[in-house]
């Protein structure tokens, strides 16, 4: 009976050795599997504001534990997410800015792009045309990031970092202009239409773009929402503006597999458009 005892106990020190992990129905833990594990199965679960916000937690431990690059480039997507999906006002826009600073620590990951911006002092676009394809990712989203947090920002900053933030998303468009459902025409098409024109605005080449990515992932419900928010009603197209958001709501958010919660993210988006409606034509 004694070794019986003995066996369980020491079987319940092995089993408590082992990092909890999240059970992707619950968002609660069970044991086995490692952090960077634990926030992988969270993730999943990023339609949840306080899922999200555990995973990235854990990401940012499993970060402090062993820095990558995959680990920060994550991030960078992460907090973009988190504040395009969920925040408002301040919490937003300093939530955009954390996703640019772990772009920067992905790209940092490389010792040329690292030795350019912060040795040399080269501005971010300038330093990132030096990455190649496996950074792509790092580089879209800390653009994207910038962007958001330059147009919440203000006028003079809009002016200064959306430049910045066009040349690091075209960097990527030369290198692979389908990544991410066709990110790069998608975000360079809203540029296009949100410019002024004496700063490089052209309802003609946002059209294009937003086509091009369209032809790409023509089920990705992003484009066809900032589409409508920014090229239709610029152009006073009410037809082509419904046109568009009721796509995005008669597809089911699944049509994509493995990012439904962003596609569900996009048709809220696209049903508060729908009910601004009068006030925007």
């Amino acid at each position: 009976m004694k070794k019986v005892l003995l066996l369980i106990g020491m079987v319940g020190i092995v089993l408590s050795s082992y990092p909890a992990s999240a059970d992707q129905t619950s968002g609660q833990y069970i044991t086995g599997q490692s952090v960077l594990q634990q926030a992988n199965a969270l993730w999943k679960q990023r339609g949840d504001q306080a899922l999200l916000q555990k995973s990235i937690s854990l990401y940012e431990q499993a970060y402090a534990e062993s820095p990558s690059y995959a680990t920060a480039e994550h991030l960078c997507r992460a907090y973009y997410f988190l504040a395009d999906s969920f925040l408002s006002g301040d919490d937003k826009l300093n939530t955009y800015y954390k996703g640019f600073e772990w772009g920067i620590k992905a790209m940092e990951t490389d010792p040329t792009f690292k030795k350019l911006y912060k040795d040399e002092g080269k501005t971010i676009d300038v330093a990132s045309q030096h990455l190649g394809k496996s950074y792509e990712s790092a580089i879209y989203w800390a653009g994207a990031s910038i962007g958001k947090w330059a147009k919440m920002k203000g006028i003079f900053s809009t002016l200064e970092y959306s430049t910045k933030a066009k040349r690091m998303i075209e960097h990527v468009y030369t290198m692979d202009k389908n990544y991410f459902y066709g990110g790069p025409p998608r975000w360079l098409g809203t540029y296009y239409a949100i410019a002024p024109s004496f700063f490089g605005g052209s309802m003609k080449k946002s059209k294009e773009l937003f086509d091009e990515s369209l032809s790409i992932a023509p089920d990705y419900f992003a484009t066809r929402v900032l589409m409508a928010e920014n090229y239709a009603v610029k152009m006073k197209d009410k037809a082509l503006f419904k046109q568009l958001l009721d796509y995005v709501l008669s597809k089911p958010a699944d049509v994509i597999p493995g990012i439904e919660p962003d596609q569900k993210v996009e048709q809220e988006k696209a049903k508060k458009l729908l009910s601004e409606t009068d006030k925007l034509f």
